[in-house]
């Protein structure tokens, strides 16, 4: 049995509302569940604890791949009791990825650049289609839509690349070392 800290714990019993007991002992969905919430968790504090003080690119890139290997292992899953909660795994990841950027690192970057900027502005966009679209995928978990999920999957493709590419070092290059190390301790 694996050494599972006090905060997942915690974490399961609030928002899956499933203890350690219930999952080693419960019906399968409740172990699959709780052995993907896990599994995940793990990866996460690894990508945190590490980048923390690093880069918003590196910190911001790092969570992408968090949420592209949830998003994966959400396609590749067979049933329904494993595909539920790898996306609602994701899509939670993906809502608080979502709000970093809008809340924390856009404004950071207006401020440099002025409330006209094209980027910026098709970033935000681009994240009101992602959230359609998980919401259309969460509609239909239980029949599942490929050609859905290719969608969201070749769109978050582009964005994160954008991202990336464009805003996360353009931040990095820009902010103070005060201003990073602050916006990236609001990341939590």
């Amino acid at each position: 049995m694996e050494d599972y800290d006090r905060e997942f714990l915690d974490y399961m019993r609030t928002k899956y509302k499933i203890t350690l007991g219930g999952a080693t002992n419960g019906q399968e969905s409740q172990i699959i569940t709780f052995a993907v919430a896990w599994d995940v968790w793990k990866q996460a504090k690894k990508v945190y604890s590490r980048d923390r003080e690093a880069s918003i690119s590196k910190f911001m890139s790092n969570d992408h791949s968090r949420l592209d290997y949830i998003f994966q292992e959400f396609r590749k899953s067979g049933t329904v009791e494993e595909a539920k909660p790898l996306f609602l795994e994701f899509e939670s990841g993906m809502n608080r990825h979502i709000g970093w950027e809008e809340d924390i690192l856009f404004p950071l970057a207006r401020q440099k650049l002025g409330e006209d900027s094209a980027m910026i502005d098709e970033l935000l966009t681009q994240h009101a289609r992602i959230k359609e679209d998980m919401k259309r995928i969460s509609a239909v978990l239980g029949a599942r839509s490929p050609n859905m999920e290719e969608d969201l999957e070749q769109l978050l493709m582009g964005h994160d690349r954008m991202e990336e590419e464009g805003i996360y070092p353009w931040i990095d290059e820009y902010i103070s070392d005060d201003v990073r190390k602050e916006a990236l301790s609001k990341m939590r």
